[in-house]
């Protein structure tokens, strides 16, 4: 359940930090295999261990209750802290620390999720994989 009450907004998960990181510099991205509710979430990965460093966001898109596959390419990311861009910020692809699913009111910079809804909520995560084409 998500709710906006008492500053809310948001759910997230995120991995335990990875040691060593994930070395993903010969890759192009990352491809997702996931089933939601209809609502927009981010893909969020960290190149460092501070736990509110910069937070590089990809939003995507789900159908309600279908798998679908999404290709979130590392250029996309966009680098942020609590949701606000950070400006001349680099994704270090040679040591991603974690990997975070947020389900956020926000988009960036104030900005609504356009699909956000508050009540329950779900997307299931088939596959997280690097891909190089």
């Amino acid at each position: 359940m998500v709710t906006t009450a008492n500053n809310g907004g948001f759910a997230g998960c995120r991995t335990l930090p990875f040691s060593p990181p994930l070395r993903l510099s010969a890759f192009r991205g990352l491809r997702l295999r996931v089933r939601g509710d209809g609502q927009r979430y981010k893909l969020i990965v960290r190149d460092d261990y501070e736990w509110n460093g910069i937070a590089w966001a990809f939003s995507f898109d789900t159908r309600a209750s279908e798998w679908v596959s999404v290709d979130a390419p590392f250029s996309d990311f966009v680098p942020t802290r609590f949701a606000r861009k950070v400006l001349g910020a680099t994704l270090k692809t040679d040591s991603i620390t974690t990997l975070q699913f947020t389900l956020s009111k926000f988009e960036y910079d104030g900005k609504l999720n356009p699909s956000f809804r508050t009540g329950s909520f779900s997307l299931e995560i088939e596959e997280v994989r690097a891909v190089r084409d």
